[in-house]
């Protein structure tokens, strides 16, 4: 049998994005399709939300930089084009969600969506230094501290379409990728804003969203966590994922301040995030670790793959991509996966969200900085 990374790595990179790149893209209308149905043919009717276009730029720009692709390299720049052309809201940011063809559907400014149109402008500046996505992420950094900025800390979750900011539950989850986003600029860009944008965003982490150690999820306006299950609603993923950034974070910046609460975040992750009898990871546990969600979704298997290949835990790390393999890819048609399964195993979506692929792609990333995986 061969190694794991090389089993993973043939599969996304050998048959999973060749697959979407011919499936997954809309010819016809520009960008990608949003998802694939059940018989993995398009699912033109869903509209197209810039944060599924921005995370398939991801996908499609690192293929190509990893394969030297064409069509990758293609599919990149016309998701760019397709975002500007149709994404961009007149009045600054970019809309939530448009038609196949293009035309606005919901005009909602949305934060989770802006930290992946950053985080896609990084990748399509490494694929083309002179495209103008430097430009673009500029001037989105700047509509979020003139517009969203939430005078409590952070950000708002989103301004309507009226151009209001949204009122009711906050998450940590958005101003993670914004946090996510900046590194990458940190890494391609001598512009001192993006390192003032991920201290802030580490600061609210250590401040805020983590509360006795673990990573709390929703939040009232004032950045308190809420009261009932959502205030104990806690995600062995994103304990995996913010466990990852922190380490980049220290790596990118000198600033290591913040690694022994991406130890004790990873430390409660493996505790009581892992289904014992399969491996995997589960959606969901109360900050005491007891279960409150035990299906398992593709996404935390990545998260936890890439804080396993960061610190170097060579056994866990080979564990864990068995586990994705065997629970969400083996005995799947070229260019599928079981996008969330019960505790049983048995699948809870037919289809499949092209948003996905970011997260896959992101582990297969990993393994390569960490010299684990080759193509």
């Amino acid at each position: 049998m061969p190694d794991p990374t090389v089993r993973f790595s043939d599969w996304l990179h050998g048959r999973t994005i060749p697959f979407w790149l011919t499936h997954g893209v809309d010819p016809d209308g520009g960008g990608f399709h949003e998802k694939l149905g059940p018989d993995h043919r398009p699912v033109p009717g869903a509209g197209k939300r810039v944060m599924v276009q921005a995370r398939q730029l991801y996908v499609a720009a690192d293929h190509a930089l990893l394969t030297g692709s064409e069509d990758a390299r293609a599919a990149a720049d016309d998701a760019l084009r397709f975002m500007h052309d149709h994404c961009a809201h007149p009045d600054g940011g970019w809309r939530f969600r448009v038609a196949r063809d293009g035309s606005p559907q919901d005009d909602t400014r949305d934060l989770y969506a802006h930290a992946f149109v950053l985080f896609a402008l990084a990748w399509h500046h490494r694929l083309d230094p002179d495209g103008g996505a430097e430009h673009q992420a500029v001037r989105t950094l700047a509509f979020l501290d003139d517009r969203m900025a939430h005078p409590g800390g952070g950000y708002h979750e989103a301004l309507d379409a009226a151009g209001q900011p949204a009122r009711g539950i906050r998450r940590q989850n958005p101003h993670m990728h914004l946090f996510e986003a900046s590194l990458e600029w940190i890494a391609l860009s001598n512009d001192p804003a993006w390192r003032e944008h991920a201290d802030a965003m580490a600061a609210l982490f250590e401040t805020r969203f983590c509360v006795d150690g673990t990573l709390r999820e929703f939040f009232a306006d004032d950045l308190r966590p809420l009261d009932g299950e959502k205030g104990r609603w806690v995600e062995p993923g994103h304990h995996y994922e913010w466990s990852w950034l922190l380490q980049r974070y220290a790596s990118l910046t000198g600033d290591r301040r913040l690694t022994p609460a991406a130890e004790q975040l990873y430390r409660f992750a493996e505790r009581y995030g892992i289904d014992p009898a399969t491996g995997g990871i589960i959606d969901a546990v109360d900050f005491a670790g007891a279960v409150l969600q035990d299906s398992r979704r593709v996404w935390p298997q990545t998260e936890a793959i890439k804080a396993h290949a960061a610190r170097r835990s060579e056994a866990r790390l080979a564990a864990q991509i068995e586990s994705l393999l065997g629970n969400h890819i083996d005995g799947m048609p070229d260019g599928a996966w079981r996008e969330h399964v019960a505790a049983d195993g048995a699948p809870l979506v037919a289809g499949l969200p092209a948003s996905t692929l970011y997260h896959l792609a992101m582990a297969a990333a990993e393994l390569r900085r960490t010299g684990r995986e080759s193509v």
